[in-house]
């Protein structure tokens, strides 16, 4: 195991073999590029999590923990940064397992060094874009956006990851998730019980039936509901730390106030979609409905420009305000 170069853009090398591992490192270092190495997963995973590399290339085939492992960790805990998997030629089933796991690209062994160079050419391209992207929201200082999302659950994740993109370069990894987590289950309660009109004893009655994606999908194409759409306003301002959002949907809505006056202990135990309000009030005190209950806003406060570890670019703690 190897410690890292001095330089921002450091690539971390995985394998068991000493001399393939050591090949790989001198030519990550003949690009320019600072190198941090490891002979398993379970050391790389360390090294990961104690340098933050910019890429990471790992072989496969290891002890302890292999490639596709260790992929699945470092996705998990850094979705951005890119992965490529070091495969032998004919394990077309194992490469295809790698990119489904998350991998951005692949080697197959024996593989020539300009293979190598042109592969961390077009990665290294990649990481410096996503940077230069980050660079250009942080110049921002004010910005809207708005969005119309169908009824499609399944969606809902990767609808998050583009809505929240431009704000969350400003936010720390706490305040991020619990945004994202007040947004999805906003966005829930607005598709499952405002569009599509499903009742918390008939969603609850569906789980238990295993019939839910039967229910969903038979609410999606009544005729009244088809066209509903949820639409979401957003509004983020740099300069005061404040991120604000306001969610519509089209459905009939509902009795909110004893929700948000009431006792929250019970929230929970209420009809309705109280439990998601109850999670987005304890993440996200800020919150309102209005009207009808088809309409909901937050706001967030949050401290400032966030450390390096946390988003790669600031050098201050952020922290959520209430």
């Amino acid at each position: 195991m190897s410690t890292p170069s001095d330089t921002s853009e450091m690539v971390l090398v995985v394998d068991d073999d000493p001399v393939t591992l050591e090949c790989l490192m001198e030519t990550v270092r003949l690009f320019g590029l600072g190198v941090c190495a490891a002979s398993d997963g379970v050391q790389a995973l360390r090294m990961f999590e104690e340098h933050q590399p910019s890429i990471v290339l790992t072989d496969v085939r290891m002890p302890n923990m292999d490639g596709l492992a260790l992929t699945h960790q470092v996705k998990a805990r850094r979705p951005d940064c890119p992965v490529i998997i070091v495969t032998g030629y004919g394990d077309e089933s194992t490469t295809v397992a790698a990119l489904k796991a998350g991998a951005s690209d692949f080697l197959h062994k024996p593989f020539q060094l300009s293979e190598l160079k042109d592969t961390l050419q077009r990665t290294l391209s990649l990481v410096r874009a996503r940077s230069m992207e980050t660079q250009a929201l942080q110049s921002l200082t004010k910005l809207t956006w708005s969005f119309e999302i169908e009824n499609d659950l399944d969606s809902l994740g990767g609808i998050l990851t583009v809505m929240l993109r431009p704000v969350d370069v400003w936010l720390s990894k706490a305040d991020q998730l619990h945004v994202r987590m007040g947004l999805q289950e906003l966005l829930i309660n607005a598709i499952e019980h405002g569009n599509l009109g499903i009742s918390a004893e008939e969603k609850r009655e569906a789980l238990m039936n295993d019939t839910y994606d039967a229910l969903l999908d038979e609410r999606r194409h009544l005729p009244i509901n088809a066209t509903r759409r949820v639409k979401v306003w957003m509004e983020h301002d740099a300069a005061n730390h404040t991120f604000h959002c306001r969610i519509c949907d089209e459905g009939d809505g509902f009795d909110w106030e004893p929700l948000l006056q009431g006792n929250a202990e019970a929230i929970p135990s209420l009809a309705g979609s109280g439990r998601g309000i109850f999670l987005v009030k304890t993440l996200i005190p800020q919150i309102q409905y209005f009207g009808r209950g088809n309409e909901v806003a937050l706001t967030v406060q949050y401290g400032g420009a966030v450390t390096r570890e946390e988003s790669g670019v600031k050098s201050q703690a952020s922290g959520m305000g209430s």
